[in-house]
Formats: structure tokens, sequence, C-alpha cells
């Protein structure tokens, strides 16, 4: 499993419905990663964006499903997915690219 961030705006059919029938929206999309078998980390609103913010950890399949059943629902113009990794776990990538790198010959460079 790997950490994504998503980033889910809504519609305008979406607001209507928020102002009609206020409700936290942030339990529903909880619920509906844990059918899916994500784990979910924070979910958040961003005001300036109209969008559901989402912190989770799952698979690329179980993301791409996410996805999907969410832009099915009709509620959302637009969902990006940014995968994610901590500092820790990037300081080890810089470690093991300066290693490689060392041994690298770019093909246009002798």
């Amino acid at each position: 499993m790997t950490s994504h961030i998503i980033r889910a705006r809504y519609n305008n059919s979406a607001f209507k419905g928020i102002i009609e029938s206020p409700s936290d929206r942030g339990q529903a999309a909880k619920a509906m990663f844990k059918t899916m078998g994500i784990k979910t980390n924070e979910i958040l609103y961003s005001v300036s964006a109209g969008e559901l913010v989402a912190l989770v950890d799952g698979t690329a399949e179980q993301i791409a499903a996410m996805n999907m059943i969410v832009m099915s629902s009709g509620g959302f113009s637009q969902i990006m997915v940014e995968e994610v990794i901590s500092t820790k776990a990037m300081a080890n990538v810089m470690k093991n690219s300066a290693a490689k790198a060392a041994k690298y010959r770019a093909p246009n460079k002798k």
C-alpha cells in the first residue's frame, strides 16, 4: 500500500445538495474508502478550491476503483490523486539514487 492525497472537486449539483441537506461528507467518504480496503488517515475540505481532500493508504487498484466509483456518483467534476512518500523514505531514495547515479553514464556523455 502506498499513501495518496486525493482531491475531489465538488460540482454545482453537489453544492446544491450540500446546502439543501447539510451533513459531514467526510463520514461518507470514510465509509466508501473502508468498503474498498483503503485506509483513511485524514479527510479535509479545501475552502479555496471547493474540494474534499483526503490522505489515504491504498493500492493502485483500490485507488483506480475508488476514482471510478466517485466520478460515477455525479457529485464531482474532477479527481486528482497524488502518490506521496514520507521524508524518511525520500532520504533513503536520495541515498540509493546517489549510489546508482555514480555508476550511470548517460549515452550522450563521455
